[in-house]
């Protein structure tokens, strides 16, 4: 059986002592891209046990066009619990110059719960980004051993 093959923009690991997927994004992407990568997180995370705690690193990307946003939250995120058996938790991490980016009126404040299916929030700081996914119940990084 051959490995699946993951776009050379995204690299996706997983650390099975936390429970949480890693995924980084290596550059700017274009819309097609953007909505691949997503896809490729979730057949990655179908390929792991529990894997529903995702960190997605966003800080080698630009500002997100609104109608990718738009696709995430109606179409891509819905999918989720379907395909993972489970709520996802999505803790972002951004630069802090990308705050100002992601703002936007019509998007709700983080964290936030998207219906029975997920729930996301945001960092600047990778280490309160696994804080807060243990909180919503990844292994506790004192078990780690």
């Amino acid at each position: 059986m051959t490995s699946p093959v993951y776009p050379d923009y995204l690299d996706l690991s997983y650390r099975p002592d936390l429970g949480v997927i890693t995924a980084r994004w290596k550059r700017p992407v274009i819309s097609s891209e953007l909505r691949a990568g997503y896809e490729s997180i979730l057949r990655y995370a179908a390929s792991c046990t529990d894997c529903r705690y995702w960190l997605i690193d966003s800080r080698r990307r630009l500002e997100v066009d609104a109608r990718d946003v738009h696709w995430l939250t109606t179409t891509f995120y819905p999918t989720l619990r379907e395909h993972l058996h489970g709520h996802v938790f999505l803790a972002f991490l951004a630069a802090p110059y990308q705050l100002g980016y992601i703002q936007d009126d019509t998007l709700p404040s983080l964290p936030h719960t998207h219906g029975n299916y997920c729930s996301l929030n945001q960092f600047t700081d990778e280490g309160d980004a696994v804080q807060w996914l243990v909180a919503q119940g990844a292994k506790p990084i004192s078990q780690v051993v």
